[in-house]
């Protein structure tokens, strides 16, 4: 799978480099659109819209072919730049090319439903207000929060609160190109380090960005779009195919689930003899003081015309209910003061809810507990009962579960098939799922979950063949 994030990132530091269109010799030369700009500059300055800034510098190229800046004591310094750029390319600080100012304050009481003016916070539209003063296509930058620093576009006639700044740019330079120059400055990298990131207008000012002539800057945009758009068009394949493959592998295991994946065997063993084994297990865990005696317990076998579920399954097939078949065990959270990010030689890896999930198996939590609650041994397979229901994976070590989580451990037959069983019930578990604050199952709709198992071969060779596909389908979507 192609990586778009790092694909986008990469078409727009070449064309802020001069590397997406070729040079054309012919264009009139940068330095004729600098005398455009202080042209320009100068009669805003006349006009008393702008003042002079009077700490203003100079950036000029010396005779030696390097660049120069030259500030208002008369001190002339190399411009440091790591990037390199064309020779007919200028650069200039945004001081001489843009001003920002903030938005106006607007609470978030004073937002209303039924406004038809789009209000932008510090990362795009938050609301809606009867009211606006900002254009259609005003270019903002973030100014405070995670989002400072952040380049929006208004799409229509917008309300701009004081959390972002509006920017007023140099009408002889490109609105779009320099939307790109300032996407490529990182600004969020400027903001301050405190509990509540702000940019200032004057380390916006100060950022240097390098201005190709005037013809080439449409050129790199309109280059720049018509990439962008075939990088759309990627992302919204690879999520098509991804969506596929989601259906394949769901598809998959619920055609294992019915007994339709691999052929029945008659020369495995019945499934009477997986049924002893069960229940062997299960006397022996008792004994050993790890089960209790209702959890000895067996429900009744459900006939095969009693439940749909059970309808589609074949008869030599043990149908059941979890309890019977597996041990459930609920989570159960110790104290907050007893859960650290230290680890000590008398305290277990802790884990609450679903956070630590990876895509089959259960990653390192960085939590401990020396109160053990509940402790799961391995092989078990962890459920997330509360928000969200029914996602599962598999542990690898000893852990203590929380109250966001329950352990499933088969009696003595494929821990795989059970957690591939498992991933199959997710919705089935979701719909009855129950709460207001959050939705969650409580331990007896989990232990009364049907279930059907086979032969333990034909376990072995449905996981097999499961295990065969997800491994064509990883690949694939690499």
């Amino acid at each position: 799978m192609i990586d778009t994030k790092v694909l986008r990132e990469k078409i727009l530091d070449l064309a802020m480099r001069g590397k997406l269109v070729p040079q054309d010799p012919n264009d009139e030369p940068a330095s004729e659109l600098l005398k455009r700009i202080k042209a320009e500059k100068e009669e805003l300055i006349k006009q008393k819209k702008i003042k002079r800034d009077k700490n203003e510098t100079e950036i000029f190229k010396g005779d030696d072919g390097l660049h120069y800046e030259k500030f208002a004591d008369g001190t002339v310094n190399p411009l440091l730049t790591t990037l390199d750029f064309p020779d007919n390319w200028l650069p200039i600080k945004l001081s001489q090319i843009l001003r920002v100012s903030s938005g106006k304050s607007l609470k978030r009481t004073q937002l209303t439903e039924d406004g038809n003016v789009p209000v932008y916070g510090a990362h795009g539209i938050m609301g809606s207000y009867s009211e606006g003063f900002i254009e259609k296509g005003t270019l903002l930058i973030g100014r405070v929060g995670f989002y400072a620093g952040s380049i929006m576009r208004t799409k229509e006639f917008s309300w701009v609160t004081d959390n972002s700044l509006i920017v007023s740019s140099s009408s002889v330079v490109n609105s779009n190109f320099l939307e790109l120059s300032l996407k490529h400055l990182n600004l969020g990298s400027l903001t301050s380090q405190t509990a509540q990131p702000v940019i200032s207008g004057q380390k916006i000012y100060s950022q240097i960005i390098f201005l190709p002539p005037v013809n080439e800057q449409t050129k790199i945009v309109d280059s720049y779009n018509e990439l962008i758009s075939k990088v759309n068009t990627i992302e919204k394949e690879q999520e098509q195919l991804k969506q596929l493959a989601t259906q394949l592998k769901q598809k998959v295991l619920d055609v294992a689930m019915q007994g339709k994946l691999v052929p029945q065997d008659p020369n495995d063993e019945p499934a009477s003899v997986l049924l002893e084994k069960i229940r062997a297990e299960k006397q022996r865990l008792y004994e050993e003081g790890k089960i209790k005696k209702k959890d000895l317990v067996e429900t009744e076998l459900v006939k095969d015309g009693d439940n749909a579920y059970y309808g589609k399954l074949p008869k030599t097939w043990i149908k059941s209910k979890l309890f019977s078949v597996a041990n459930v065990i609920m989570g159960q959270s110790p104290k907050g003061n007893n859960v650290t990010s230290e680890f000590s030689l008398n305290a277990v890896e802790f884990h609450q809810g679903k956070s630590d999930f990876g895509e089959k198996f259960l990653n390192p939590s960085g939590k401990y507990t020396s109160q053990i609650t509940k402790e799961i041994e391995i092989p078990s397979i962890v459920m997330s009962v509360r928000a969200p229901v029914g996602d599962v994976n598999l542990t690898r070590k000893t852990i203590v579960i929380g109250r966001g989580l329950a352990a499933i451990q088969p009696y003595g037959y494929s821990l795989e098939y059970l957690y591939h069983f498992l991933l199959t019930q997710k919705s089935i578990l979701e719909q009855q799922a129950t709460g207001t604050t959050f939705k969650a199952i409580g331990g007896e709709v989990l232990r009364n979950l049907p279930i059907a198992l086979p032969a333990e071969k034909e376990q072995i060779r449905i996981v097999n063949l499961i295990n065969s596909v997800f491994e064509v389908e990883s690949q694939l979507m690499k």
